[in-house]
């Protein structure tokens, strides 16, 4: 009988120590679990910081991704105009509405038949974060059409430099464009550039020799 209740009780205990270590185990087990998703979520809050710092630093100050961003929108079209809806959210509205001018103007005009599919190559990039200016030597590839009536058979493919000189206003929480320069020539003519030849600059394209004029 003694035995029988000694049987019982260490059961009894035994059931009891079970019970406790189940529990415990489940508790460590819970705080790790915690633990684990606390740091997690710290790490997530701390890349987040981070992403919006970048963010941030963009949007502020002028790095040479931001004017290549612009430029490869500009120079990347089917024809004059084509992209317009792609750079507007680049620019100031006064920039913008100048774009407009300058595609309206005669000499324009004249020729955006003859020219098509604009495609950025590449660009050399001159960033001064002090003033929000930058300038770059850009290279793009054009398709110049000789004959309207036969277009398809007259096509000339070219790849054309420009310097430009791209004039960035600081608002709130962005950059845009305000002011757009284009010419020919290299940086060692910007100097003795007056806004006259470089409007005449950048509208004149350099067309090939069997390009209707």
């Amino acid at each position: 009988m003694l035995n029988k209740v000694k049987t019982k009780a260490l059961i009894s205990v035994g059931a009891v120590a079970a019970t406790s270590f189940i529990l415990m185990m489940g508790y460590t087990v819970g705080q790790h679990s915690t633990a684990k998703q606390s740091r997690k979520e710290i790490e997530l809050a701390a890349a987040k910081l981070v992403e919006d710092k970048q963010a941030e630093d963009k949007a502020s100050i002028l790095s040479s991704d931001t004017v290549k961003e612009f430029l490869t929108q500009y120079y990347t079209k089917e024809k004059l105009g084509e992209n317009n809806t792609r750079i507007q959210p680049y620019m100031t509205e006064s920039a913008y509405s100048q774009e407009l001018t300058s595609q309206n103007d005669a000499m324009n005009q004249v020729y955006k038949d003859y020219i098509l599919d604009y495609h950025f190559e590449k660009a050399d990039i001159f960033v001064n974060q002090t003033t929000n200016q930058a300038i770059a030597m850009v290279s793009y590839n054009v398709t110049y059409v000789s004959d309207l009536k036969n277009a398809n058979q007259s096509k000339t493919n070219q790849t054309e430099t420009r310097t430009v000189k791209l004039s960035y206003s600081k608002l709130p929480g962005k950059l845009l464009v305000n002011q757009v320069q284009v010419w020919k020539s290299g940086l060692d003519d910007l100097d003795k550039a007056t806004p006259k030849t470089l409007e005449e600059s950048s509208s004149v394209p350099s067309l090939p020799n069997t390009t209707t004029k």
